[in-house]
């Protein structure tokens, strides 16, 4: 079972991982206010630390879908962009699979 640090930490692993091309000074991160906690998990976001600090629409990210971590197992489930982060936590909450297709 995982702890929310544990969780976190390979969020944040996985996210340094993906090689986002950032403007010099800059660096992605995964806020903790934003995280969402249910009973089988967390659902996490991150974004770039000079959005996050200025609001410029110019470090904003695009296609940065949240991650859920499953805190049984541990498995990471990459979210979407095109539906509300609500539809995928609904859809694994009905269904085990947050891509699963929607009512």
């Amino acid at each position: 079972m995982l702890t929310y640090p544990a969780a976190r930490a390979k969020v944040v692993k996985y996210v340094q991982a993906l090689g986002v091309d950032l403007e010099e000074g800059d660096a992605l991160v995964v806020p903790d206010a934003s995280t969402i906690e249910r009973y089988w998990g967390w659902v996490f976001f991150y974004t770039s630390k000079l959005w996050l600090e200025t609001r410029e629409v110019r470090y904003a990210l695009a296609g940065n879908a949240p991650i859920l971590i499953e805190k049984e197992s541990g498995t990471m489930h990459v979210l979407g962009t095109a539906h509300p982060v609500e539809a995928y936590i609904a859809s694994y909450e009905r269904t085990g699979d947050p891509h699963a297709e929607r009512e």
